[in-house]
């Protein structure tokens, strides 16, 4: 994990949302979400990003990241099965949803070697999926910074984190 004040120099401090423990009924089906990606989460809670990237959280009532995986990964894995190079949770050992953007694209967390994740986006506009070697944190971080420019998420323009529940 960042160091806390490199994390609340962007996103100001954390308001303690949630405990990680918010993760187990999904963790009882993906198997351990990495821990950086947690306890971000459950420290900011559900919220937007650069005023463009929306961050889910089990336990929302408006960003609530079981409703949108049952809704969204039956659409990824029916009209872009070829798109996107991996199974979408809820299959095993897919990918798992973990925020979308105003435009519809969507972020996922990528299993990869030895219990490690990262970034991958679905941009919706392009067809086009991306990966990224960083954690949830940190990637969000790079950007707000302009460390890392994404194309087709501004989140530098705006920065910051605006809670919604």
């Amino acid at each position: 994990m960042l160091p806390v004040s490199d994390l609340e120099a962007c996103f100001g401090v954390p308001r303690g949302y949630s405990t990680v423990d918010a993760w187990e009924e999904l963790e009882a089906a993906t198997g351990p979400l990495p821990m950086d990606y947690k306890e971000f989460v459950a420290g900011y809670g559900p919220g937007v990003v650069g005023a463009f990237l929306n961050v889910l959280h089990p336990q929302s009532a408006r960003f609530d990241m079981f409703g949108t995986i049952e809704d969204m990964a039956p659409l990824y894995q029916e009209l872009v099965p070829h798109k996107i190079p991996h199974p979408v949770f809820p299959a095993a050992g897919g990918v798992v949803q973990w925020a979308s953007t105003v435009e519809g694209d969507a972020c996922f967390l990528v299993p990869g070697a030895e219990g490690t994740w990262h970034v991958g986006v679905w941009f919706r506009q392009w067809a086009q999926w991306e990966e990224y070697e960083e954690g949830v944190p940190v990637w969000l971080l790079r950007q707000v910074e302009a460390t890392l420019i994404v194309p087709g998420l501004p989140l530098r323009v705006h920065g910051g984190f605006a809670p919604v529940d």
